[in-house]
């Protein structure tokens, strides 16, 4: 008899039979080949949050050579997330552990709830390097004893960063496009005043160098994150750059409500850097502290000397929430909901990784919020690859 098939074999089993064959599927060593297959990241941990065992998957996304070398750390060690330092127990100890989506879902599976959640482990800023959106899920184990859990990750970076570009495309941008529309039609009618069309096409001057100025940022952010972007150092001075930066942010984004100030203290200093990405930084700054001040309040921004670094400031009378200010930095997170996009990210990636600079914030109830960046006098540029994009 042949075997009417024209590829694979067509004989099968009885069902009495298969279910007979469950018994060779369920040996430890078996179970353990089809766990060490999956290309989806899964570990078990003990009451502790240490891991007693992870499949290949799962170590070898940490850099590890075997599963040996991951036994006894906890999520956040082995992922090298940047927070683990700050204190001796490392990971699920640190302040900003309380926010994260990962730990949350940890206690929630110690409890005996399965849970799911989205968790960014932040190493680094540049896309290639770990920081990572993962979608976690977390299942507890009661055959092995309360608090044993087995948690599975799958990295959702690809996604979020899409999402990411699309929430900033149709808010900010489509606005910039709205607000050219608008006042391209105002100056259809022929009945407008010589005096209104003059204002109105001002108005559209204003409008179009927004909407390029908004497609540029997003045309750079890329480019830092690919790490294709060339840096162009000059010599500057502080004083000049700030107020060019809050013509910008005047122009743009301020509303007849709000204010925006330069400390009268404010120092003029000269130093060497990329007046293009200095620019998008401080702006960016000055958007989001006018964006989080209420009606009647002031934007005010400084630049002084300290040292051998030039640093600048810009304050709002606002102050974040804990949990806001826990993730002011990550790239998939907004001050100001799912609906808005990456500034404080950009202001970051652009500051440390191009600029040689730092920066960093404070914010309190009762002082506001202050972020600061400040950058060497002489520019320590990071190194453009082959086919850097020019920043202008």
């Amino acid at each position: 008899m042949t075997d009417d098939t024209h590829y694979l074999p067509s004989a099968r089993l009885p069902r009495s039979a298969v279910r007979e064959q469950l018994k060779i599927a369920l040996r430890p060593e078996v179970l353990l080949k089809l766990v060490n297959t999956t290309s989806e990241p899964l570990a078990i941990l003990n009451p502790e949050r240490q891991i007693v065992y992870c499949n290949e998957a799962c170590w070898r996304l940490a850099g590890l050579s075997s599963q040996d070398e991951a036994i006894g750390l906890r999520p956040g060690d082995l992922l090298h997330c940047v927070n683990v330092a700050e204190r001796p127990g490392g990971c699920g100890t640190t302040e900003n552990c309380q926010f994260c989506d990962l730990a949350q879902a940890l206690v929630k599976g110690q409890e005996g709830h399965a849970t799911a959640g989205r968790c960014l482990i932040e190493g680094s800023l540049t896309a290639s390097a770990a920081g990572t959106d993962y979608q976690v899920r977390v299942t507890p184990i009661p055959e092995a004893g309360p608090g044993w859990v087995c948690y599975s990750m799958t990295d959702i970076s690809r996604e979020s960063r899409r999402r990411a570009l699309e929430r900033t495309f149709f808010h900010d941008i489509m606005n910039r496009a709205f607000a050219v529309e608008g006042v391209a039609d105002a100056l259809v009618d022929e009945s407008i005043s010589s005096t209104d069309r003059e204002d109105l096409t001002s108005m559209l001057g204003v409008a179009v160098r927004g909407l390029v100025e908004e497609i540029k940022s997003q045309r750079v952010l890329l480019a830092a994150e690919s790490g294709e972007l060339a840096v162009d150092p000059v010599q500057l001075n502080s004083l000049d750059v700030l107020r060019d930066a809050v013509r910008t942010g005047a122009a743009f984004w301020l509303d007849e409500d709000a204010r925006l100030e330069i400390e009268l203290g404010s120092q003029s200093v000269d130093f060497e850097s990329d007046p293009a990405l200095l620019g998008r930084i401080l702006v960016n700054l000055l958007k989001n502290a006018i964006e989080s001040s209420e009606p009647g309040q002031t934007v005010v921004t400084g630049c002084h000397r300290d040292r051998e670094e030039v640093c600048f400031f810009v304050h709002n009378e606002g102050a974040m929430k804990p949990a806001v200010a826990a993730r002011v930095f990550q790239r998939s997170y907004s001050t100001k909901g799912h609906s808005r996009g990456l500034g404080t990210y950009s202001v970051r990636l652009l500051t440390e990784e191009y600029l040689g600079g730092e920066v960093s914030f404070q914010s309190a109830p009762a002082a506001g919020t202050t972020f600061q960046v400040r950058l060497p006098l002489i520019a320590r540029p990071r190194q453009a690859t082959d086919t850097a994009e020019t920043t202008r």
